[in-house]
């Protein structure tokens, strides 16, 4: 029994420094940011609105390590995000926000149709935009 206490012990430490390290990472990485950010014009005011609460969460790395792209096959990843009622809420959704998507298309050099197809499968068109629900695309959006 006291061989296992002091198993957990150790790997209570070993975890809560390995913790350690990766938030300190993850402030040097912020830091780092912030100077390349200024370096582009984007104020201090504004980067610090911004990233002033962020901090590191190990389940995010986790989990964009495990993203489908990277263990599907083609095939499969395309066949499970793609379908004929897809298709037609994206023409809709384009329909109803040309205007806009096509300034974005010029503006940013971002073909219509690779923003379109990013839409649909990370927001099914602006119909899943995340826990917080903030919508990042409206067609009240401005530019």
């Amino acid at each position: 029994m006291k061989k296992i206490k002091i198993f957990f012990l150790i790997l209570f430490f070993l975890n809560s420094n390995l913790f350690a390290n990766e938030n300190t990472d993850f402030e040097k990485w912020k830091k780092d940011f912030k100077q390349r950010a200024l370096a582009n014009n984007i104020s201090e005011k504004t980067f610090d609105l911004v990233m002033t609460d962020t901090k590191f969460l190990a389940n995010v790395i986790k989990y964009d390590r495990y993203q489908p792209e990277f263990y599907e096959d083609t095939k499969t990843y395309i066949s499970k995000r793609s379908s004929t009622k897809k298709l037609n809420k994206g023409i809709d959704f384009y329909s109803n926000n040309k205007d806009l998507i096509n300034i974005i298309e010029n503006k940013f050099k971002i073909e219509k149709e690779l923003l379109l197809s990013l839409m649909g499968i990370e927001t099914n068109y602006g119909t899943y935009v995340g826990k917080n629900g903030y919508p990042f695309f409206t067609s009240n959006f401005k530019l």
